[in-house]
């Protein structure tokens, strides 16, 4: 027998006593359980709430109601779900809220459907969200449900009731919508009364229609933009973050044996300067002495140092590993293409391949040119837009790598002739006067103008296009340094996403899957002038690297692997917010950006900037195996084990910092030098 058991209790901390108020004549609860009776897979409804007399209104609502009911422990939900399923016999459960009063029948029978496939054990609509919040429906077998009552032992599987059933135990799949909208773009779950007042004058347009499904809904909000601005901004799930958070334990993490890490470092002192071929990964950028300074291997999205410590990865090689590491599709890929060679003495097929591949994806493509790196790509760019134009200034937006044209207008300019850094002039983001200010100053002697579309900052409405538009009417072209951005915002990049398209663009990173590959792509005139310019070195054909890139965008067109990083992303991201609210350090450290890459931005208390806030955060999350720098870069391979594990870190994390984030000297809880930044670029 499949059994719904809706969880409804009257104690809500942010809006109490919402699961009895009146929705167009009806109790919320009324209108989630006329809806989910409609539901044609549920074979019988039973409310699950709790012992405490402030829910005696839900049981006499049930007794008026004629629903069955089953009390139990208000802290223990997973036991009081347990013994609501045991007391019906079901054989399967539906898990529904009571704060979701526009759930939809047709959604739950879709999942439910797809439960009885019988290869799962746990089937939902929320391990990537692609219906509104409101709509989340988790079905599950009455043994899975045992073996987790049995099981879970921490206050977050106890209060929670699924996450020991997402934990990576049991056989899961997700249910996706065919019209797929951001959780983040319509949220029809009550948390509070701004969200109250929205579900009432959703059912006041509808004229009470219990019946509607979400697409009319939908619909509805698309023809009155007016009501969804009823609502206020709310962590979605931000309940199960605080529940982490109070079971974290507070205090330093002991420190990693890191014996081999710091053997090699002493070696590479007198080989190498700097100790390291990119400052990035470099020991600057971590507390030494707490952190490896040297990985032996990685597999997935996790590593292992030299010393044998294992870590969740999220730097992911400074972000070319969408994939994640040593992904066995890729590498056999490689390795078929190497039996055969992987650097001729004239071009191969696969560079036309992957050229005609590229033009179907990206927006601004007509030709395609190879190089290795990001410097590359963006440099040859500069090198094509001046020679394009007779042009030699530049103004630059972003980071665009390491030669002369961009670092000499940097305070990593040492080595860089005065004369090469006066033609490059920085302008900021979301601010379209400091790039008016050079086009007036030297006008008539801009060869382009490059930029990241978007690095962790949305842009202003039509500021990428008044850019175009200003660089257009000043003869200059458009580069889109899409570098970071390309393929982890989607196959077609940022331009894709916003609409504006560039006339170049530079892809790379994520392009490969670690392997090296970048490439100049634009408008047919301009990549022309390719032919006459220098830009050609050995290595640039090299299709080893091609083979890997084919088979990337092989995987990344025909699977959800995109959706399920910004699905991740978006945890990661609510978690930290969260919990950062919830620790006392909301204005001390956020995360911004979109969900596939976002920052974590940490501040004194001033709103300054703090390295040592950083330091603190980075040196607690690797010593309990999460390796960061500042940013999450999320991978395909960040799976729901990794996501949870690091979630769990986090909770220690913030618990940690919050308990010295007022010391006198928060700098005595470092365990070495403090990290050091290259330069500032955001």
């Amino acid at each position: 027998m499949i059994v719904a058991i809706i969880q409804a209790r009257m104690g809500s901390a942010r809006l109490p006593g919402k699961t009895m108020a009146d929705v167009a004549g009806h109790p919320l609860l009324w209108h989630v359980v006329n809806r989910v009776r409609r539901a044609r897979l549920v074979e019988k409804i039973i409310i699950a709430t709790t012992s405490n007399p402030c829910d005696d209104a839900i049981a006499e609502f049930c007794r008026q109601e004629q629903i069955e009911l089953c009390r139990g422990s208000e802290e223990d939900v997973l036991d009081r779900f347990y013994r609501a399923a045991a007391s019906v016999h079901a054989d399967n459960v539906v898990r529904i809220t009571a704060d979701c009063p526009l759930i939809d029948p047709a959604v739950v029978d879709k999942i439910v459907a797809r439960f009885q496939q019988a290869d799962c054990d746990y089937v939902s609509n929320t391990l990537r969200y692609t219906y509104p919040d409101g709509l989340d429906t988790e079905v599950f077998s009455f043994a899975a449900l045992e073996q987790a009552w049995r099981g879970a032992s921490k206050p977050s599987e106890r209060e929670h009731v699924t996450p020991y059933l997402r934990s990576g135990k049991f056989r899961t799949a997700n249910v996706e919508s065919d019209t797929p909208v951001s959780p983040n773009q319509f949220r029809w779950t009550v948390d509070n009364l701004a969200d109250l007042q929205f579900v009432r004058a959703v059912y006041g347009a509808m004229n009470g229609n219990g019946a509607c499904g979400y697409k009319e809904i939908l619909k509805l909000l698309r023809r009155r933009p007016e009501l969804a601005a009823i609502q206020t901004e709310v962590i979605s799930n931000e309940g199960y973050y605080r529940t982490l958070f109070r079971q974290a334990k507070s205090g330093a993490a002991p420190k990693l044996r890191l014996t081999q890490s710091q053997a090699w470092f002493e070696r590479s002192k007198k080989v190498i300067p700097g100790c390291t071929q990119t400052f990035s990964k470099g020991h600057t950028q971590y507390v030494l002495g707490a952190a490896p300074i040297f990985l032996k291997s990685g597999k997935g999205c996790r590593v292992r140092d030299v010393d044998g410590n294992e870590y969740i990865d999220y730097v992911q090689g400074l972000l070319p590993n969408i994939l994640g590491y040593a992904h066995e599709e890729v590498n056999a890929a490689v390795a078929a293409q190497l039996t055969e060679g992987h650097s001729f003495s004239l071009p191969h097929p696969l560079e036309v391949q992957l050229a005609e591949r590229l033009i179907r994806l990206i927006p601004c493509a007509e030709m395609v040119r190879f190089g290795k790196n990001g410097s590359d790509a963006t440099s040859g760019a500069v090198r094509a837009a001046r020679a394009f134009t007779g042009r030699d200034r530049i103004a630059c937006c972003g980071y665009h790598g390491w030669q002369d044209w961009y670092i000499g207008s940097t305070t990593r300019n040492l080595g860089v002739p005065q004369a090469v850094r006066n033609l490059t002039h920085p302008f900021r983001y979301n601010d379209l006067a400091s790039l008016e200010q050079p086009f007036s100053e030297y006008f008539g002697e801009f060869a382009a103008v490059i930029m990241e579309p978007m690095n962790f900052v949305e842009p202003e409405p039509a500021f990428l296009a008044d850019v175009k538009d200003l660089a257009h009417k000043n003869g200059a072209l458009l580069i889109f340094d899409e570098i970071c951005s390309g393929f982890h915002f989607g196959l077609g990049g940022a331009q894709k996403i916003f609409g504006v398209t560039p006339d170049m663009a530079c892809f790379g990173k994520a392009m490969g899957n670690g392997f090296p590959i970048s490439c100049v792509v634009g408008r047919r005139d301009v990549m022309k002038i390719f032919e006459e310019i220098f830009f050609s070195f050995t290595f640039a054909g090299e299709v080893a690297s091609m083979a890997a890139a084919m088979k990337v965008l092989d995987i990344l067109e025909r699977t959800d692997a995109l959706e399920r990083i910004e699905a991740n992303g978006r945890t990661l991201q609510d978690c930290v917010n969260a919990m950062a609210k919830e620790a006392g350090l909301v204005n001390r450290v956020r995360a911004v950006g979109r969900p596939q890459w976002s920052l974590l931005k940490f501040s004194d208390s001033s709103g300054a900037d703090s390295p040592l806030m950083k330091s603190l955060f980075q040196q607690e999350a690797v010593k309990r195996g999460v390796l960061i720098l500042a940013t999450h870069n999320l991978s395909a391979a960040h799976d729901e084990p990794a996501i949870h594990q690091t979630l769990e870190v986090y909770g220690e994390v913030f618990k940690t910092l919050a308990s010295w984030a007022d010391d006198a000297d928060p700098a005595r809880f470092l365990d070495g030098p403090m990290v050091q930044p290259i330069f500032k670029v955001r």
